[in-house]
C-alpha cells in the first residue's frame, strides 16, 4: 500500500474536497450525472472524484468551471481561525464584500421604488 502524507491525520486536517462538492450538487440541485456530461466523463469516473479526499487542482479547477464556482475561495473558510491570509486576499475578500453590499443594496432601492410606484 503506498503512504500518502497528505491523508494522515494532522492539527488542522484539510476538508474532504469530494463531499464539498457533493454538497454543492445537493443544494443547487445539479445530479452527479448532469456533472459527468459537461466534463465530458464517465459517471463512475464522476463518482470516484467524489470519494477522493483529495482532487488533483486541475480537476477541481474544471469542476469549478463546469458549476460556475469558485471552490478555491470557499476552501479558505477551511483554514484555521488564526489563519493570516496575505493582504492582497484580504483587500480582495473586502472587495467581494463591499460588492455584495451594494448589490444588495441595490436589489432593496428598486423594491422601495416598486412599492412607491418610482419609474426609472
Amino acid at each position: 500500500m503506498v503512504s500518502r502524507k497528505y491523508l494522515e491525520k494532522s492539527k488542522n486536517p484539510h476538508p474532504h474536497i469530494g463531499q464539498m462538492i457533493l454538497k454543492f450538487l445537493f443544494e443547487k440541485k445539479i445530479t452527479q450525472a448532469d456533472l459527468a456530461r459537461r466534463l465530458n466523463v464517465s459517471p463512475s469516473t464522476m463518482a470516484s472524484y467524489f470519494r477522493q479526499p483529495s482532487i488533483q487542482f486541475g480537476i477541481l479547477w474544471n469542476i469549478g468551471i463546469a458549476l460556475d464556482h469558485d471552490f478555491l475561495t470557499e476552501l479558505t473558510n477551511y483554514y484555521p481561525s488564526d489563519f493570516i491570509f496575505n493582504a492582497k486576499s484580504k483587500l480582495v475578500e473586502e472587495l467581494r464584500n463591499k460588492t455584495q453590499q451594494l448589490a444588495d443594496l441595490e436589489k432593496e432601492i428598486a423594491i422601495y421604488k416598486k412599492a412607491l410606484g418610482i419609474k426609472e
